[in-house]
């Protein structure tokens, strides 16, 4: 079996790069659907136990010791084994703990071969009905006995629990499975439903136009007022846009329920679009302002400033607002404020 050790021992380790990422985009799914899954962890697993089956397989292809059979089929039969159970709705995974299990089945025969008994039968007929049809080869493994009483046993009881658990958990799925293809597929369209959620739930806020002084408030998230957008004769000599006319927006915000693990509450110029009166829009200036600051929940932020550059000077200028709170929802608004 020195040829077959090497094939399986190279498809092994190709096989679970491939398992690898799939799982990734599986454990993805199951994080974005709240769906209390471990598809994609049990999918990992699979692919560790088989990378692992392969290079000891591999390594002791030539050895006359059957040490290194033994041990890549129990990690090959462990991925199985734990992909099996944890396959849930990742379908493709119960194809991949099949095939962990026919590559531990044929390093159990290989490790526990001596010769053939009753029927005659070669290693490579038993494996290919541990394979195809376990019960089948479970029953002609004890009619030949090839194998000494404690292997055949170890081998019955190995065979019957992979048995047991692919059947279980097939029947289980009969409906509601997903393949690798729908992984992605079904990852897009629960991102793509969250972001609609969150465009419905702001379509109010969007609704209304604020003016100067006007407080915007999305409930449980945060609270924000212009309260200036004042002219300044502030001109940065390193600048070389040469603008019309430099205005700088003065704000308060305060955050009302924004709990980010990564950042408090930050609104700058990155949250804002600003167009001048003639509709053109505007880029931010390095003019001298007060910085905003990050915001816990419950705190407020006084008197933050962002200057712009206008190409055409004067009238009111139109600030459109997006922030992404909890969850990534997106809160939007509009400001008109007129420049004095």
């Amino acid at each position: 079996m020195k040829t077959a050790k090497l094939v399986i021992g190279i498809i092994s380790m190709v096989l679970s790069v491939f398992v690898l990422f799939q799982s990734c985009a599986a454990g993805m799914y199951n994080a974005l659907s709240s769906n209390g899954q471990a598809s994609g962890t049990g999918g990992v697993f699979v692919a560790i136990c088989l990378m692992i089956a392969g290079i000891v397989g591999v390594a002791t292809r030539n050895s006359v010791k059957k040490g290194g059979a033994l041990a890549a089929a129990g990690f090959c039969l462990a991925g199985a084994l734990v992909g099996g159970v944890l396959a849930g709705d990742y379908s493709d995974l119960y194809i991949w703990s099949f095939i962990a299990w026919a590559f531990g089945a044929v390093y159990l025969v290989d490790g526990f071969y001596s010769e053939p008994g009753k029927l005659n039968l070669k290693a490579w007929m038993l494996v290919l009905a541990l394979i195809i049809l376990p019960p089948v080869g479970i029953i002609l493994l004890w009619i030949d006995r090839p194998f000494k009483l404690s292997s055949s046993i170890i081998t019955t009881v190995i065979g019957s629990v992979a048995i047991l658990v692919m059947a279980t958990n097939f029947i289980g799925t009969d409906s509601g499975s997903v393949t690798s293809d729908e992984v992605a597929t079904q990852t897009s369209q629960t991102t793509q439903v969250s972001s609609e959620s969150a465009a419905n739930s702001s379509e109010t806020q969007v609704a209304k136009t604020y003016g100067l002084n006007e407080t915007w408030t999305v409930d449980g998230a945060l609270s924000l007022t212009f309260t200036a957008a004042a002219v300044t004769d502030d001109r940065n000599q390193f600048d070389d846009s040469n603008p019309a006319q430099v205005v700088i927006l003065t704000y308060d915000y305060e955050n009302l329920g924004i709990d980010n693990e990564y950042m408090d509450l930050y609104i700058s110029s990155s949250d804002f679009k600003v167009i001048d009166s003639a509709g053109v829009m505007a880029s931010t200036y390095p003019a001298t302002t007060d910085y905003p600051q990050e915001t816990p929940v419950g705190a407020k932020c006084i008197g933050a400033q962002e200057a712009y550059g206008l190409t055409n000077p004067g009238g009111v200028i139109t600030v459109q607002v997006e922030i992404y709170g909890n969850g990534l929802e997106k809160h939007e608004a509009v400001f008109e404020l007129p420049v004095g």
